[in-house]
């Protein structure tokens, strides 16, 4: 886990931009019965979107889940590919996202729900990424999306 506190839950959020021929290729990396894969028309409807799309896969014998964002409408998400973190990790390399997107949808979830949980995961982002959070970046976004008074309520400024 990079940022945040461990859940009960064990799951892995992705934002994505993935194109059709790619969309079709999850329901043959992930098959039955192993996976639940959503039908195809479901994953094109889902990446369509211009905005939150959402769908899931699921590995039926550990109950592991995997939410995928597709986010290629998103201007923010080009930014946080530009600004990726990368980490070498086992095998191979993992491709995280700047806190700062990261914090920007977790203050969009809160708005809208008001769990608890996405004020915790702020707080701690913070503490854990610190200095690296560019301050300027974020309040601009969050601004732009509306966001920035959520935000101060979450973090107590």
């Amino acid at each position: 886990m990079l940022y945040s506190e461990p859940r009960l839950t064990l799951d892995v959020d992705l934002a994505v931009a993935l194109d059709e021929a790619q969309l079709s290729a999850l329901a043959k990396i992930y098959a039955a019965p192993d996976y639940y894969c959503p039908p195809p028309e479901v994953l094109f409807a889902e990446n369509k979107r211009e905005c939150r799309g959402h769908f899931n896969i699921i590995h039926i014998p550990s109950g592991l889940k995997a939410d995928f964002y597709p986010s290629q409408h998103d201007v923010f998400f080009d930014w946080a590919w530009e600004h990726r973190r990368t980490v070498s990790q086992g095998s191979g390399t993992v491709h995280y996202a700047p806190a700062e997107y990261i914090i920007v949808w977790k203050v969009a979830y809160y708005r809208e729900g008001g769990s608890e949980k996405h004020v915790r995961d702020v707080l701690r982002m913070r503490d854990l990424a610190g200095d690296e959070i560019d301050v300027t970046i974020l309040a601009e976004e969050l601004s732009r999306r509306g966001l920035w008074g959520t935000y101060q309520s979450m973090i107590h400024e």
